[in-house]
């Protein structure tokens, strides 16, 4: 039982920060099982991958060490950073749609 205003507002607070990151990560779960896999270390064989998942690549990049794909799925807009040595995805992003 809530014994205060000040209990009710940290239980409020909590709930809202919860939805708030629920919804993006949600967004995001097609392209989380990409973390940690390899799928190739030239712009060439990142964008083979990644077609061959069901994405539609728009460009890859080089940069710092990394490529970086722009890519789509289910609507979704998508950053994904490969290590260049290894060809392993380190990071994915939420784009902008």
């Amino acid at each position: 039982m809530m014994s205060s205003t000040s209990d009710i507002r940290k239980l409020i607070a909590g709930s809202v920060l919860a939805a708030a990151l629920v919804v993006p990560m949600g967004m995001a779960a097609a392209a989380a099982e990409l973390v940690g896999t390899t799928i190739g270390t030239t712009a060439d064989a990142v964008k083979a991958s990644l077609v061959a998942q069901g994405y539609e690549v728009r460009k890859v990049k080089r940069d710092d060490g990394k490529l970086e794909a722009h890519a789509s799925k289910d609507n979704k807009q998508f950053e994904i950073s490969v290590d260049r040595k290894t060809g392993m995805v380190r990071k994915i992003e939420l784009g902008d749609n």
